[in-house]
């Protein structure tokens, strides 16, 4: 124990303030990766990788020529193969990562929220249902490819129109851009079904934790099963109990702060 704290505190005398920020990097880089790939299926690869690793440096020590021969072709390759592994993991952490915040701030998203909002559990009352898409910093427009192309201010009532069930684009998503519709009828990637998640949850739910997963859009989910409104961030799904908490966490999120109390509003108007 002696010797141990005297090995500390001679490495404490003369480490360095770049040692303390390669430390502090290090660790963070680590943490990312963990938070990033935390719950998806890359974890289980990263489990596989690190038994296979293990076994490879056993099979050494005991000198199984044949299998640490092969074994030594695959790691020759390891590096081709992470990025064949992790392509999904790495396209999403590199856009993460070099994301900007090009999002308009200020009257025209908290417009725009308050219409998601109001018409979010005016649909969740009638079961409707519907998927509602903020972009953010990492850019949706792959999506929007085969999408209707609408860019078209916001409105609760346009809203109910997109996701009418005798609409052609209600089975679709919204993806909302700048506080402005940009497309309708946009059509997701799915969480995988061997995802635990997907036993629990429909098929509007699962486009959504998916796509949260690969980008940093914030969706709102509206179930026409349960008549539930939902918000989905990084995969986690949030069961919201009013329009107000709706509407509280999305300004939140979005980095903004409702003025209404400030402002002189027309009283909401009704729906029905």
């Amino acid at each position: 124990m002696f010797d141990f704290l005297q090995t500390a505190r001679n490495s404490y005398e003369i480490m360095r303030w770049q040692d303390v920020l390669d430390i502090v990097l290090v660790a963070g880089i680590f943490y990312y990766v963990v938070r990033l790939i935390r719950g998806t299926r890359s974890a289980q690869v990263v489990v596989g990788i690190i038994v296979i690793v293990l076994f490879y440096f056993l099979t050494r020590s005991l000198e199984l020529l044949t299998f640490s021969y092969i074994m030594d072709n695959i790691f020759t390759n390891i590096f081709v193969m992470l990025v064949v592994l992790f392509s999904t993991d790495i396209r999403r952490g590199l856009a993460r990562a070099g994301k900007f915040w090009g999002f308009k701030r200020g009257s025209t998203m908290i417009a725009a929220v308050n219409e998601v909002c109001r018409a979010s559990f005016y649909m969740a009352e009638k079961r409707t249902g519907a998927l509602i898409v903020f972009e953010r910093g990492v850019n949706l427009g792959e999506h929007m490819e085969n999408a209707a192309i609408l860019q078209a201010n916001i409105s609760d009532r346009l809203l109910l129109a997109i996701f009418n069930t005798k609409a052609p684009l209600h089975d679709g998503a919204v993806i909302l851009r700048d506080g402005r519709i940009e497309a309708a009828g946009c059509f997701l990637p799915l969480l995988p079904t061997e995802y635990s998640a997907s036993q629990f949850f429909g098929t509007r739910h699962r486009a959504a934790i998916s796509l949260s997963r690969e980008s940093d859009a914030l969706i709102v989910v509206v179930s026409e099963e349960r008549g539930l409104v939902s918000f989905v961030k990084d995969g986690e799904v949030e069961v919201m109990m009013g329009a107000g908490a709706l509407k509280n966490k999305l300004l939140a999120n979005l980095g903004l702060a409702d003025d209404s109390r400030s402002k002189s509003r027309k009283p909401p108007r009704r729906l029905g």
